[in-house]
């Protein structure tokens, strides 16, 4: 049995998932750091009014800004292979075939066969599904062309729940 959608991307959508993906991933979902990174401005700040001077206070400041910096490039990266990609169609559509074994995506820029065992979480937005097969590697699903059946069959495939 398989199940075929023909989707259409849009520049707002890719854009989006991009946004998401760095807001979620690397904002809200790195509170651990969050605390690290308010320890080290903390102590950056202390040292600033306590001596002001010094390499200790420029190693601090570097290391309070590593992570928002790192923040950004992963934002740029992703927005330029994301959107980058979406540019290059002309069509800007790809058909996505559900199997029981996993499902198939194809586009003009190429196809590939994900095995159900490989997607590890998806993320549910309004317009479209963001389908997880790495921490930090996705394709977006739009759900516009997908049935109610479609969907379902999909969450029935998958070993982790969905996350909105």
């Amino acid at each position: 049995m398989h199940r075929t959608i023909t989707v259409t991307y849009t520049e707002e959508m890719v854009r989006d998932a991009v946004k998401t993906f760095v807001l979620r991933r690397l904002i809200v979902n790195q509170k651990r750091l969050w605390v690290a990174e308010i320890a080290i401005i903390s102590l950056f700040l202390w040292q600033l009014w306590s001596d002001g001077a010094g390499w200790p206070v420029g190693v601090l400041g570097a290391i309070a800004f590593l992570y928002p910096a790192m923040i950004v490039l992963a934002w740029v990266a992703h927005y330029r292979n994301t959107v980058g990609k979406f540019r290059k169609m002309a069509t800007r559509q790809a058909t996505f075939t559900l199997r029981d074994e996993g499902f198939d995506v194809a586009s003009e820029l190429g196809s590939a066969q994900i095995p159900w065992s490989t997607v590890t979480e998806i993320w549910q937005r309004p317009t479209y599904w963001m389908i997880f097969t790495a921490i930090n590697q996705f394709m977006t699903l739009p759900i516009q062309a997908a049935s109610v059946d479609d969907l379902d069959f999909l969450k029935s495939k998958l070993r982790s729940p969905i996350s909105r």
